[in-house]
C-alpha cells in the first residue's frame, strides 16, 4: 500500500486528488441520489469516463485502441437506462456497465491479451477484497501535508514560514466545519419560506428536510471510495502482471473418450429431434400430441447446451492438440447447434400457441448468444491465438445493445395485440409498451386501465421515479414522459 502512495504522490498532487474526488463525489450524488433511471445517468457515465481519462493522463498512461469499444458500449447502455422503464433491462444495463468499466480499467493497466475468464474473475475478486484497505488513505495524505516542513512562502523566495499549513488543509477543515452548519441552517431556511422550499424541492426533486443527511453521507462515501480506487488502480497486483500459462499438457485420450461417449448420445438425440420435431415423421406415444411434445424439455435442452460449451472450452484448455479431439469437439458443437435450434423451435411454437412474454423474448436472445459463442468456440479450436474473451465480450454486449434498442416491451405488446388480442399480460409490461398499446389496440379501456395501474404503482420506487409527480430535469425518463403525455 505504501508503494501505491508513492506512485500517486509522484504523479498526482494530494491537493489535486482531493479536489478531483470531491468534485466527483458531489457530481455522483447530484446525478444518482434517488435517481437511478433519469436523464442524468448517462451524464454521470460521461463524467466518470472523463475522470478516468484524466486519471490515465496524469499517470502517464496511453489509452489502448480497444478501449473505444468499451466506451461506445457503455455510452449506448447508459442512454438506454433513461429511455426505458423496464426494471429488468435497467438492472442488466447497469451490471454490464460495471463489468465493462472493470474490464476497461484492467485492459489499460495490464496486458490482458492472454487473459481468460478465470483471470478476469480473480482480478475482480482481488480488487474488491483489497479496496477497503485503501479507504484510510485520505487521512494519511492529510497527515503528510500537515507534517510537510517546506511550503511556498508569500515572499519572493517562495518559502512559507515553518508551521504554516497548506491551502488545501484549510479548505478541507472549512468544509468539515460547514457540514453540521448546513445540516442545521438549510432545513430552518426551507421551513421558513415556502418559495425557497419549493425551489429546492424542484431543483433536487427530494425533501431537504429529511434527505440532506442522506446526500451528505453519499458525498462522503463516494469521496472515500473514489479516493481509494485511485490508489487501488495505481499499484499493480503482481500475479495479474504475469501472462496466463498454456495449460494444454494433459493427454487428449481422456477427453476423446469422454466426448465420444457423449457424442454417441447426442447424435441419437439429434436424429430424434430431426425426425419427430422438425420433420414431424414417426409415431408419438398414444397420449402425446405434437404440441405437447414440442412444449416439453426446453429448459433441459438449454442447460445441456451450456454444458457443451463449457465442456468444449475445458477440453480445449487442458488437453494437448489432437486432430481427432478437434473433430470430435466440432461434431459435439454441431449437435449443440441442433439442440439450440430445437430449443428455439420449441419456444417459437410455445409463443405461437400462447403469447410472447419478456422472459420468452429474453430466452430467444440467450439462444442467439449461445449460437454466436458456439461459433467462436469452433474458431477457437483451430485458432488458439484467438482472444476468446474479447470475442465473447463483443458478441454478448453487441447483441444485448441490439436487444434493448428494439424496445422489447413495445414489440411484445404489439405482437400480443395483433396475434393474440391479449389484454392480460400487457398490463404486466413496463411503460415502454404504452406507444404500442395506443397504436395497435382498438380498445381504449385497455390503455386507460394500463395507465391507471401505473399512476398508483410503486414498481419503480427503487429507482426514484414516482409516476404521480412531474418529472424534473434530473429524473426525466423518456419512457415515463411518453406515458405521462397520455
Amino acid at each position: 500500500m505504501m508503494e501505491a502512495r508513492n506512485i500517486v504522490a509522484e504523479k498526482i498532487e494530494y491537493k489535486r486528488l482531493f479536489l478531483i474526488c470531491s468534485i466527483y463525489a458531489v457530481f455522483y450524488t447530484f446525478c444518482l441520489y434517488k435517481n437511478g433511471e433519469g436523464i442524468t445517468f448517462p451524464l454521470f457515465i460521461a463524467g466518470t469516463a472523463a475522470v478516468y481519462l484524466y486519471y490515465l493522463k496524469l499517470m502517464g498512461k496511453v489509452l489502448k485502441p480497444f478501449s473505444n469499444f468499451y466506451f461506445v458500449s457503455i455510452g449506448l447502455m447508459a442512454v438506454n437506462v433513461c429511455c426505458t422503464a423496464n426494471v429488468f433491462m435497467i438492472i442488466f444495463d447497469k451490471a454490464f456497465i460495471f463489468l465493462l468499466f472493470f474490464m476497461l480499467f484492467m485492459h489499460n493497466i495490464y496486458d490482458d491479451r492472454t487473459w481468460d475468464f478465470g483471470r478476469y474473475l480473480k482480478a475482480l475478486v482481488k480488487n474488491i477484497n483489497t479496496l477497503p484497505g485503501f479507504l484510510r488513505f485520505p487521512f494519511f495524505d492529510i497527515s503528510d501535508m500537515k507534517q510537510a516542513k517546506e511550503y511556498e512562502k508569500a515572499d519572493e523566495n517562495g518559502a512559507r514560514e515553518d508551521g504554516e499549513k497548506p491551502t488545501v488543509y484549510y479548505v478541507f477543515m472549512g468544509l468539515l466545519i460547514s457540514v453540521p452548519l448546513v445540516c442545521i441552517i438549510l432545513p430552518l431556511l426551507i421551513s421558513s419560506d415556502v418559495m425557497f422550499s419549493d425551489f429546492m424541492n424542484k431543483l433536487f426533486s427530494f425533501s431537504w428536510d429529511w434527505d440532506v443527511i442522506g446526500v451528505l453521507i453519499m458525498i462522503i462515501a463516494v469521496f472515500f471510495l473514489s479516493y481509494a480506487l485511485v490508489y487501488r488502480l495505481s499499484i499493480r497486483i503482481p500475479f495479474l502482471q504475469k501472462p496466463v500459462m498454456d495449460k494444454r499438457v494433459q493427454s487428449p485420450i481422456i477427453a476423446i473418450t469422454v466426448n465420444i461417449v457423449l457424442l454417441a448420445i447426442y447424435m441419437t438425440y439429434c436424429m430424434i429431434q430431426i425426425i419427430y420435431l422438425f420433420l414431424r415423421k414417426g409415431n408419438l406415444p398414444g397420449n402425446y400430441t405434437y404440441t405437447r411434445y414440442a412444449h416439453e424439455g426446453f429448459f433441459q435442452l438449454v442447460f445441456v447446451c451450456l454444458i457443451n460449451i463449457v465442456l468444449v472450452l475445458v477440453c480445449r484448455k487442458h488437453s494437448r492438440d489432437s486432430k481427432v479431439l478437434k473433430i470430435v469437439l466440432c461434431l459435439i458443437s454441431g449437435c449443440t447447434y441442433i439442440m439450440i435450434a430445437s430449443s428455439a423451435y420449441r419456444m417459437y411454437l410455445y409463443i405461437a400457441g400462447y403469447k410472447l412474454t419478456y422472459l420468452r423474448a429474453f430466452v430467444l436472445w440467450a439462444l442467439l448468444v449461445m449460437a454466436v459463442i458456439m461459433a467462436g468456440v469452433i474458431m477457437y479450436l483451430y485458432r488458439p491465438e484467438m482472444n476468446f474473451v474479447r470475442f465473447c465480450t463483443v458478441s454478448v454486449i453487441s447483441l444485448w445493445i441490439v436487444f434493448v434498442m428494439i424496445n422489447p416491451d413495445y414489440q411484445i405488446a404489439k405482437y400480443n395485440i395483433i396475434y393474440h388480442d391479449d389484454t392480460e399480460y400487457i398490463l404486466e409490461l413496463s411503460l415502454d409498451a404504452v406507444p404500442a398499446i395506443e397504436k395497435y389496440s382498438d380498445d381504449d379501456e385497455i390503455l386507460e386501465k394500463y395507465l391507471k395501474k401505473y399512476d398508483y404503482s410503486n414498481v419503480h420506487d427503487d429507482f426514484g421515479i414516482d409516476k404521480k409527480t412531474p418529472l424534473t430535469f434530473r429524473t426525466f425518463n423518456f419512457s415515463v414522459w411518453k406515458a405521462q403525455e397520455l
